[in-house]
């Protein structure tokens, strides 16, 4: 293998990914340098001119193949960071995002009063949402529910790697078809996407990322529905419940909780200024 410097190397693999239509390539091209050569984004810096040895330049390249195939950058890596928290994911189980946190960030302000909150995640995924929670509130306990097997799995894996196992149960369900209990707080970030959208998709998600955790039906309200109408079976008097939503979704989902006869009903936008998280309050 060819002799050539870390600065060669970042260059050629930047243009690589920029030529592949991946945004922020250069980003991309640390981070991935980082898991070949084992050195910190500082080191890498002021390494320009050294020589890559030949084991960090197979493993590198190996990584950027996945990368120009479009492979998220937390699929290659197996964790994604979210809430401060590194969790495990895989192609079961969707990637969790920045905006994901504001949902994260109101769930907590809701349940600032409650002595041991009990709370519920529908469609769960990785269990980012439900442990971030119980890692701030070491007082609550937990359910996770999720249709996929796969996904409950590596859930399970990451209560244990963030030592809220214990407090954290998983249960197979089909939304609230297996859930039994009453609980203070339903949070979920449910499939949203509607089937237009849906054939849109950038390669990074559409090629990877389950369509289970995608596609909210025809019109992307599927999975409000089905949770709204039997939401009251399964919330305390008084309890809340927490979506993310579309940024195009206000509106419907604010009308399914009126006509449920919810109370309360708040609108959160992201970082972005858009329309994210919607909660409500059932009495």
């Amino acid at each position: 293998m060819a002799d050539i410097t870390y600065g060669d190397l970042k260059h050629g693999a930047t243009n690589m990914l920029a030529n592949a239509g991946i945004d922020n390539p250069a980003l991309d091209v640390r981070i991935l340098l980082e898991k070949a050569s084992h050195k910190s984004a500082a080191e890498l810096i002021v390494c320009d001119r050294d020589s890559v040895s030949e084991t960090v330049q197979t493993e590198f390249h190996e990584l950027l193949g996945y990368r120009l195939a479009h492979e998220p950058i937390a699929y290659i890596l197996g964790e994604k960071a979210f809430w401060s928290l590194d969790f495990k994911v895989d192609e079961n189980v969707l990637i969790p995002r920045p905006e994901t946190e504001g949902l994260v960030e109101q769930a907590l302000k809701l349940i600032a009063t409650i002595q041991t909150p009990h709370i519920l995640d529908i469609g769960t995924g990785s269990g980012a949402i439900i442990i971030s929670l119980l890692h701030e509130r070491q007082s609550a306990t937990g359910l996770g529910a999720d249709i996929s097997l796969e996904a409950l799995n590596m859930a399970r894996m990451n209560a244990e790697r963030h030592n809220v196992g214990n407090r954290c149960h998983f249960v197979r369900s089909d939304y609230l078809k297996g859930v039994t209990g009453k609980f203070d707080l339903v949070v979920s970030n449910p499939p949203y996407i509607d089937t237009v959208t849906m054939e849109k998709l950038a390669p990074d998600v559409e090629l990877y990322e389950p369509e289970l955790a995608l596609h909210g039906g025809e019109d992307g309200l599927a999975a409000y529905r089905a949770i709204i109408t039997n939401i009251k079976d399964v919330l305390n008097p008084g309890g809340h419940l927490v979506f993310e939503i579309g940024f195009d979704q206000k509106d419907p989902v604010c009308s399914l909780l009126h006509n449920a006869g919810a109370a309360d009903i708040a609108c959160q936008q992201d970082l972005a200024g858009l329309d994210r998280i919607i909660s409500a309050t059932f009495y």
